[in-house]
């Protein structure tokens, strides 16, 4: 399903200014939620599970852990801000209804928020990174930087995800679906911890079916140097691009509706 056209112009870039104005004055809140909670997974994963698995998929496990947290953080912070904050902005703030009072387009708005999301989920990713790096847990820091594109990708397709889930929102109750149905068996099942391989093939099934899955498929090898067949590469960034232009198109039908009707 196309997306309409949308530039990149001053409107878009004036609501991703907005929230990252506001996101200075709560920014070390904003911290402890969106980095520190991956860098203590990675730390507690990475050192407590290392030291009783001494190898996974032909690596260490710390090495194979780090491409997972990884992507975990750029999937858990874009997704927080494009709901919880995302509706906050909506419901609480009148944020929106402000904004759209100017002559910025609900499209405009909607993309400048998938942006300012991604922007802050490729920052708790490049944090991931750093740690990792400093642990040991980077072996090629060359194909870390090559997988910061596909991530980058990765975030503003689960920011796309958090808005079409957002524009179904009624109340704050209901992101409590969202997280227990779409963030945590990303985090539980999408090969984060363990190979997919490991669980029964009906999760196997269902894991092929979210972006995380593809993410890390194409992350891990990258970060780690091993072997990826490039056709399986094309697919899987191709399923995050369509998800992601799918999930916009989603949002701002939804929001529409919700909004002008």
């Amino acid at each position: 399903m196309p997306v309409p056209s949308l530039p990149l112009n001053r409107y878009v870039a004036a609501v991703w200014r907005r929230n990252l104005l506001v996101w200075r004055r709560i920014m070390w809140s904003s911290l402890t939620t969106n980095v520190a909670d991956p860098l203590l997974f990675l730390f507690a994963f990475g050192y407590g599970l290392g030291a009783v698995i001494d190898q996974i998929a032909g690596l260490s496990y710390l090495a194979f852990v780090v491409p997972g947290m990884m992507a975990y953080a750029t999937m858990f912070a874009s997704s927080f801000e494009t709901t919880i904050s995302t509706y906050a902005r909506i419901s609480m703030q009148g944020t929106w209804n402000a904004i759209l009072a100017t002559p910025v387009t609900l499209g405009e708005l909607i993309l400048g928020e998938a942006l300012w999301a991604t922007t802050k989920g490729t920052f708790a990713m490049l944090c991931v990174l750093g740690v990792g790096t400093v642990w040991g847990g980077i072996a090629v820091p060359g194909g870390a930087l090559l997988a910061v594109p596909v991530l980058v990708l990765g975030a503003f397709c689960f920011a796309c995800c958090g808005l079409a889930a957002t524009a179904h929102a009624k109340n704050w109750d209901f992101f409590a679906y969202f997280f227990t149905f779409w963030v945590t068996p990303m985090f539980v099942f999408c090969g984060v911890f363990f190979e997919v391989t490991r669980f029964p093939w009906f999760v196997q099934a269902a894991a092929w079916l979210l972006p995380m899955t593809h993410l890390i498929a194409v992350v891990r090898p990258l970060v780690t140097a091993t072997a990826i067949d490039p056709l399986a590469a094309i697919g899987h960034v191709s399923y995050l691009g369509a998800l992601a232009g799918c999930a916009f198109w989603l949002a701002r039908h939804r929001f529409a509706r919700r909004i002008f009707d």
